[in-house]
């Protein structure tokens, strides 16, 4: 028998009322949640939005939503909400997410994910309106490009992807989809081109292939490894609609939570560049600018927010450097916490989401450091902004369990959807228990979307001042590897 894949189409969904107000949920079932939590006359009714409805990849119809159930409403109905569906994905029998944003070129995806997998994909979804689609793979594709030149691996790779802008990166599995939007025009598309196979083959920087080049004057092809490591910055330089936020987190302290942000940090300033901000929102007094490199001032976010108001508008953006921390070569800058240690929240939910607000007009990401109180309000603000979770958890026994406390705080805080697209960076101690290493990850299968493990390092063992050249390559590899995962997530 043929195997079969079933990839599942998911995506944010804006709700738009008879007034014309709109509410976007993270999920289908948060949109229905919304939906039971207002007050009607009569059992509600939905209908696409007019975008949709004309859109072969959708079928129209009304549905109604009764004790939280859709069902079938007669298309004479006059809906009380229009669904619209933004910020699509793919997700595959493991839970594994792959962002797509359109389903225009849908069947090129799919068939170019059965082309690779070499038998039929399905996908489905669950969302109103969506129509189901199956994929056969595309052999005679192959066969061409084979006789073009090409090998086993290029056609299985390309095939029946020649006339997209789709590129995807594959893994042992399934292919993770990597989209540029349609370009208005033809300076967009080559402002915002991604990387070609003849890039990613262009002649080897590094091993033995990048010696004997720069030695000798060749071009031999880069090894497994260097494609591998230049498709990690493919993913990491990959464009974004607008401002980012990944949040750190762990109520265990020592878990490695600052590390994870100061890295992150510092590889998307390496491999990235652009404005990016290593924010600590410890609810009381954290050390990121411990581990950062100091500034001419010792201002924090609490000096900041006492003129936040002069930063809701770009007029004093080169003001912003007297509160903020530049970190050299790493080229991203780090805001401290307030040091002003003690069990009353100084800065609240209200004032992160206000400095949340005003910062994102200048950096286009921020990885954001939390504290070790999932009840505390500033918390759960920055959980609310997240567009990527980060479990940072250190392969020991209290680390471990308070990491996966921390993930039932999300579950019962209401943040599965989240959690689910969560990155877990699991970082090993000087003497580390490979037993508990592998009960961590096993755990976390299902839980979260991608887990990464960072070796232990001397350089980072002393919880000082983080010196990136003095981390080993494998710290580097690791950190650039899950800073991929966070990229993807977004």
């Amino acid at each position: 028998m043929t195997p079969v894949s079933t990839l599942t189409l998911t995506a944010k969904v804006t709700l738009i009322d008879r007034t014309g107000t709109r509410v976007t949920a993270g999920s289908l079932a948060e949109a229905m949640s919304l939906i039971d939590g207002q007050s009607h006359q009569s059992t509600p009714v939905l209908a696409l939005a007019t975008r949709h409805e004309s859109d072969s990849n959708f079928e129209p119809g009304r549905w109604a939503l009764d004790a939280g159930q859709l069902g079938p409403a007669p298309v004479s109905e006059v809906p009380d909400y229009l669904l619209e569906y933004t910020d699509w994905q793919l997700a595959d029998s493991a839970g594994s997410l792959s962002p797509v944003t359109t389903t225009a070129t849908l069947e090129t995806v799919g068939q170019a994910i059965a082309t690779k997998a070499d038998h039929e994909v399905t996908i489905t979804s669950d969302l109103p309106g969506v129509r189901p689609h199956k994929y056969t793979p595309a052999s005679n594709a192959m066969q061409r490009i084979e006789q073009e030149g090409g090998d086993s691996t290029d056609a299985a790779d390309y095939a029946a992807l020649a006339a997209s802008r789709w590129v995807p990166h594959f893994d042992e599995d399934m292919p993770t989809l990597l989209h540029d939007e349609h370009p208005a025009s033809t300076a967009q598309a080559f402002a915002t081109r991604t990387q070609t196979r003849r890039q990613l083959l262009a002649p080897a920087r590094s091993g033995w292939q990048g010696t004997l080049n720069h030695a000798l004057g060749l071009s031999l092809a880069p090894g497994s490894t260097e494609r591998h490591t230049r498709s990690l910055h493919t993913t990491i330089q990959q464009g974004l609609a607008g401002h980012r936020t990944a949040v750190v987190v762990n109520i265990k302290g020592g878990a490695s939570k600052t590390t994870a942000t100061y890295l992150l940090g510092a590889t998307l300033g390496r491999i990235r560049g652009g404005m990016i901000l290593a924010w600590d929102n410890n609810e009381n007094s954290g050390n990121l600018a411990d581990r950062a490199l100091s500034a001419a001032h010792s201002h924090t976010a609490l000096d900041l927010l006492e003129r936040i108001e002069d930063f809701t508008t770009p007029e004093h953006a080169d003001q912003l450097a007297g509160y903020v921390r530049p970190q050299g070569d790493n080229k991203f800058h780090v805001l401290a916490s307030q040091n002003e240690a003690g069990n009353k929240e100084v800065i609240n939910a209200s004032a992160f989401r206000m400095m949340h607000t005003a910062l994102r007009q200048f950096y286009g990401l921020a990885i954001v450091d939390t504290g070790n109180a999932s009840t505390a309000p500033t918390w759960q603000a920055a959980i609310d902004v997240a567009d990527v979770l980060v479990i940072a958890i250190s392969n020991k026994e209290d680390a471990a369990r308070r990491a996966f406390t921390t993930i039932d705080a999300l579950r019962n805080q209401g943040y599965a959807d989240k959690l689910a697209n969560a990155v877990a960076i699991v970082t090993q101690p000087r003497t580390a228990s490979p037993q508990r290493l592998q009960d961590i990850t096993d755990t976390l299968t299902g839980l979260v979307r991608a887990v990464e493990v960072i070796p232990f390092d001397r350089a980072l063992d002393d919880g000082g001042q983080i010196n990136w050249e003095a981390l080993s390559a494998g710290t580097r590899h690791a950190y650039l590897k899950a800073t991929a995962h966070v990229i993807e997530g977004m």
